[in-house]
């Protein structure tokens, strides 16, 4: 006999609304207070309890209907991307490049902000905070320069960036997987609010900063090279182990790596749903046959952390599903309908820095699958673009900007929730306005 076979329906669904609820204050939290569990342990366990409640079958939950397979499929394909280029030190040559502008701060913050959002806009911009922040922190420190606002800058130009296509970042992976989007529509619709965010971006920095740019920093911490090697952990809240960039780069296979992504990114121009993962699959797969580079090393940087994250919170939302649909209904009817533009940013503004961007993004996918078809693409860019420019309001923001706060600990600075918020917040405000000012206008 399963554990719920004699319980009437109406409890059923209530214990269904306990776990979501509970999984979803869990996430927004962080965790339970004395419980040694993160984010990726709420979602598992609220999987699991939707499982044991059965208020979804093990089939159910690992059907196509449940958990979108193009999502995770190019989450990872991408992933080997990121960490083969990681493993050749392609990312500490971009890295070194910049750091040597430490006597020019205007022209190294705008060089960090195009990088970084470039990168970003191709690969994870995880990945490229991770890799950028200790390299920033040991050139800037050994100059005497404070590396605060060049943090500030690499955190925020970063979530800018990847908004900029439907790979650069995971909740756009699977909005476009999800909604079937055309990379190329996407990428031209997105690249000018995007490239007016970055130079928003700059001015904020520069306007914040002003002339301590490239003031010398008297009371900054020794650089880990003034005193010993850097070789401590840090709390990074993702899988990701740290790269130093000492070892030389392996420019065959960095050569190699960047040719696939430029073939690779063409594939997507034409295109769609599955075609793309298999391809980013594919890519990798080209990329784990190398001699030179062991698979093993290269699944070190894969993050299975936000993997499980997807997989987790596919189960609970799809377990769910038809009672949040419902729960939609009853929202629209009384005056709150989250298919008019405006509120639909308004609500994933707010719902982005409550729990954060891609459980905002499942959870909003539900009444935008029932929304006009004519409405429907637009209400989908909205979604993508707000859900990952809301991750610049506060610190706790996006994945990427607590990245850059506990890389940057490690070598003795600190990236305060008030200063970032000094930045964040109107930046926030400001780029969103002009964004959904420009969605409206142009679809």
């Amino acid at each position: 006999m399963t554990l719920a076979a004699s319980v009437p329906s109406e409890f059923q669904n209530l214990a269904k609304w306990v776990i979501f609820t509970i999984t979803y204050i869990g996430i927004a939290i962080g965790g339970f207070p004395k419980l040694v569990i993160d984010r990726v342990g709420v979602a598992l366990l609220g999987a699991i309890a939707m499982l044991a409640v059965q208020g979804i079958s093990i089939r159910q939950a690992a059907s196509p209907e449940i958990i979108s397979y193009e999502t995770i499929l190019l989450l990872f394909g991408l992933m080997i991307f990121s960490a083969q280029l990681r493993v050749a030190g392609f990312y500490a040559i971009a890295g070194r490049f910049l750091t040597r502008l430490t006597d020019r701060p205007k022209l190294l913050l705008a060089g960090l902000i195009a990088i970084s959002a470039f990168l970003s806009a191709l690969l994870a911009n995880d990945i490229v905070c991770l890799a950028f922040t200790p390299l920033l922190c040991d050139a800037l420190l050994s100059a005497r320069r404070n590396p605060l606002p060049y943090l500030l800058a690499l955190a925020t130009s970063s979530n800018i960036g990847s908004a900029a296509t439907i790979i650069g970042n995971p909740q756009n992976m699977h909005i476009g997987a999800h909604a079937g989007l055309n990379f190329g529509h996407f990428a031209l619709i997105m690249l000018p609010p995007v490239l007016v965010g970055l130079v928003l971006n700059f001015l904020g920095v520069v306007w914040l900063f002003g002339k301590k740019l490239g003031e010398e920093c008297a009371i900054c911490p020794p650089a880990p090279s003034e005193t010993k090697s850097h070789e401590g952990e840090t709390l990074i809240p993702s899988s990701l182990p740290l790269q130093t960039g000492d070892d030389a780069p392996d420019w065959w296979l960095i050569g190699k790596t960047l040719a696939l992504l430029v073939i690779l990114v063409g594939v997507f121009l034409f295109a769609n749903g599955e075609a793309r993962a298999i391809a980013a699959l594919a890519g990798a797969g080209v990329l784990l046959l190398s001699h030179r580079a062991k698979a093993a090393k290269l699944y070190q940087f894969v993050d299975w952390n936000l993997l499980l994250l997807f997989l987790g919170l596919f189960v609970v939302n799809g377990a769910v599903k038809p009672l949040v649909a419902d729960a939609f209904e009853r929202v629209r009817a009384a005056g709150l309908n989250v298919e008019n533009p405006l509120t639909l940013s308004s609500v994933t503004l707010v719902l982005s820095n409550l729990v954060s961007n891609v459980p905002a993004v499942l959870l909003l996918q539900t009444p935008l699958d029932a929304a006009p078809a004519e409405h429907r693409q637009q209400l989908w860019y909205l979604l993508a673009l707000v859900s990952t420019w809301a991750g610049n309001l506060t610190l706790v923001g996006s994945i990427a900007n607590l990245i850059v706060a506990e890389s940057a600990a490690a070598f003795g600075v600190k990236v305060g929730l008030k200063d970032y918020c000094k930045l964040g917040v109107p930046l926030t405000i400001v780029t969103v306005a002009i964004g959904v000012a420009w969605m409206l206008w142009v679809m």
